[in-house]
């Protein structure tokens, strides 16, 4: 259906200034609401730009911090593990110096005593090449899938997810690269970023930032996951509005 054909018997000024304003409101009604639920850091190291809710979280961890050691990684603790159930999408905005070792290194990882965690590897040079490993206290560390051209992409967000019934599942941004990965079961208990080998290595960024989208438990309980659907039944309430409207004339 052509909007613009609809919006000719009125004044088009009035028609988009009443979608736009639709749209502004239900965008902060959202935003709004997650940032009620929003929560300072879980302890004293962590400054990250945190919102939260009771199905989501989302931090941000800057350039500067991407770049510490092996030995002393930045980590993201949650206030309880995300068990069964759950999405991680990775946005990866980092510039990278282009040399070979310039990489960032994220780890999912259960609550000790728990040996259990999803390694992804992203090098930043101009290969991309894409490693994902895991680690169980039962089969020790185990590569799972290599990429040594163009492994990942920013056309999408990195996600891993679970789920007790599909197991473990890794996309690189465009594809699934790893599948219905037995786990038997996997509670993310934190999230560890760092991208130098160790302290005296040089950095491997200089801008930009890495965001994390978490979603655990029931998704559907998410403001964010029916933000599209609010906005496509706002903006058809409109025109069904209009037409109406339109036949009573």
């Amino acid at each position: 259906m052509n909007l613009e054909k609809i919006f000719s018997s009125y004044n088009p000024r009035c028609c988009y200034l009443l979608i736009a304003v639709l749209s502004i409101v239900l965008v902060s009604s959202i935003f709004f609401q997650n940032l009620s639920f929003s929560q300072s850091a879980n302890n004293d190291t962590q400054n990250f730009q945190t919102i939260k809710t009771d199905n989501s979280e989302n931090f941000v961890i800057p350039f500067t911090d991407t770049n510490a050691d092996r030995r002393n990684p930045v980590q993201y603790v949650f206030d309880e593990p995300k068990s069964s159930n759950w999405i991680v999408s990775i946005f990866n905005n980092l510039s990278y110096y282009n040399s070979p070792d310039s990489k960032t290194i994220i780890k999912l990882q259960e609550r000790p005593p728990s040996e259990k965690f999803v390694e992804l590897m992203l090098f930043g040079d101009q290969s991309k090449r894409f490693i994902v490993s895991v680690n169980t206290n039962e089969t020790g560390y185990i590569r799972m899938y290599e990429n040594s051209q163009d492994g990942w992409s920013t056309d999408g967000p990195i996600m891993v997810s679970h789920a007790n019934v599909q197991g473990l599942t890794v996309t690189n941004g465009k594809r699934i690269v790893l599948d219905k990965l037995g786990m038997e079961g996997f509670d993310v208990g934190s999230i560890s970023v760092y991208g130098k080998d160790d302290s005296s290595s040089p950095d491997s960024t200089y801008g930009g930032s890495i965001e994390f989208q978490v979603l655990s438990g029931d998704y559907s309980q998410s403001v964010l996951y029916f933000m599209p659907l609010v906005m496509v039944v706002g903006v058809g309430g409109i025109v069904i509005g209009l037409l109406i409207w339109k036949k009573r004339r």
